[in-house]
């Protein structure tokens, strides 16, 4: 498995073309998938990092983490994959991976909710990131 990164986001990207990224994430029970991080800047980056979200209103088993990375390793190529969950995860977390580049969503819209929510509870929570940086300083 020798795909670069770059790589792999390109056949991510073919791969949301022609269906077989929508048949991966439903077969995950996803709703949500995109990328973010280094990938989609210029440079060499050390990996891929994918975001998902899990559609949480469908009937069906729980998140396998280590199935989904099999999944993308596959599809990808690459080994150089981190996967983000973003239910659940800190509101920096979830503002920066909704800040990349959306490649599945369940329904037409999903991927702007979720980032305008994601944007939204950052700026509120700025202050308490705040706090907690003048409590451990001072």
């Amino acid at each position: 498995m020798g795909t670069t990164p770059h790589e792999a986001l390109d056949r991510l990207r073919v791969a949301g073309r022609d269906g077989r990224l929508a048949a991966l994430c439903h077969r995950r029970n996803l709703r949500i998938l995109g990328v973010f991080g280094s990938t989609l800047k210029p440079g060499r980056p050390k990996d891929l990092d994918v975001a998902v979200v899990v559609d949480r209103q469908a009937d069906g088993p729980d998140l396998d983490l280590i199935g989904l990375y099999d999944d993308l390793t596959v599809l990808t190529g690459c080994e150089l994959l981190d996967v983000a969950v973003l239910n659940g995860a800190p509101p920096t977390l979830r503002a920066r991976a909704l800040c990349g580049e959306g490649l599945y969503e369940l329904e037409a819209g999903d991927y702007a909710v979720a980032q305008m929510a994601a944007l939204a509870e950052y700026r509120d929570t700025a202050h308490l990131r705040r706090l907690e940086l003048e409590r451990l300083v001072g």
